[in-house]
């Protein structure tokens, strides 16, 4: 059974934001479950308690909606990490593992990881899509890492020639290889005291070798 319906929302009421996230979620678990070609618009408004054409008056296409999960996912990655100015925020030390927590805490949720599995094969003959993913949520996560890291630098707390390569050492640190382990699935999950004592490793070695001179 293909998936056809007309293209043009209807005109009337404004969408009911309880119905879209219920949409939405309902995509993303379908999505991550059966893959984009196996998944269909009648299991996702199945799911999400909708009607077929509630969801085709909110996305033309299945392609449409599974774009605004990936941005949606993207979006998501971007958001988990705390933003604001230095100075409110503690010392270096303290800010940066704040944001590895949440960085990390994200990105080894359990859809993230099966998130992780689906999209490179789904987006592989989207390249735009792909560029629009990585640059709205692992490269803006970069950006705001070496952002902090050069308030550091400016403060005299750590010293590098380059905030963006200083931003991808960190990630590495606190990452290490688990990321790989979680998307093979030879390890289990994380708790919170996991990723609290990963970060702060990661965060002490980071500050040890950039060490202000």
């Amino acid at each position: 059974m293909t998936d056809t319906a007309p293209r043009k929302a209807r005109a009337g009421r404004p969408p009911d934001p309880a119905k879209h996230a219920a949409i939405m979620e309902a995509a993303l678990g379908i999505f991550l479950e059966q893959g984009f070609n196996a998944a269909t618009i009648e299991q996702i408004a199945a799911r999400a308690g909708v009607s077929k054409v509630t969801v085709y008056n909110r996305f033309t296409d299945k392609e449409t909606l599974f774009e605004a999960v990936v941005k949606e996912q993207a979006e998501q990655i971007a958001s988990a990490v705390p933003a604001g100015p230095a100075e409110s925020n503690g010392t270096l030390e303290i800010r940066l593992n704040a944001f590895g927590r949440s960085l990390l805490m994200f990105l080894f949720a359990s859809h993230h990881v099966a998130l992780d599995r689906m999209l490179p094969l789904e987006i592989a003959h989207q390249p735009e899509m792909a560029h629009r993913f990585y640059a709205s949520g692992p490269g803006l996560s970069r950006i705001q890492l070496a952002e902090l890291l050069e308030q550091g630098r400016i403060a005299g707390e750590i010293s590098f020639a380059d905030a963006a390569i200083a931003a991808e050492d960190l990630m590495a640190l606190w990452k290490g290889l688990v990321d790989v382990e979680l998307k093979f699935g030879v390890r289990g999950g994380l708790d919170q005291a996991d990723v609290d004592q990963r970060v702060s490793h990661g965060t002490a070695v980071f500050l040890r070798a950039y060490k202000a001179r």
